[in-house]
């Protein structure tokens, strides 16, 4: 999910994009609910989510742009 928008200049602008194409279009194979899973776990850690992918973003940044996703999902009826 990360590595869809680590060339984002601001990786808020591919939300929709990445909603569509990986979230809901199966790319990786998840469900929605396993998305919402996977991203509570990595906010509610103390890892460093901007070390994982060689990009640019501040930690804030990654963790806003899942924070959002996890606002979608939790708002969708597919979740």
């Amino acid at each position: 999910m990360l590595y869809g928008v680590q060339f984002e200049k601001d990786p808020l602008n591919g939300i929709d994009r990445i909603m569509r194409r990986v979230v809901y279009g199966g790319a990786l194979g998840c469900t929605p609910q396993q998305y919402l899973e996977a991203i509570e776990t990595a906010l509610a850690s103390n890892v460093m989510l901007s070390e994982l992918l060689p990009q640019d973003h501040p930690e804030a940044t990654v963790r806003a742009f899942l924070s959002e996703i996890r606002n979608r999902l939790t708002q969708s009826p597919v979740a």
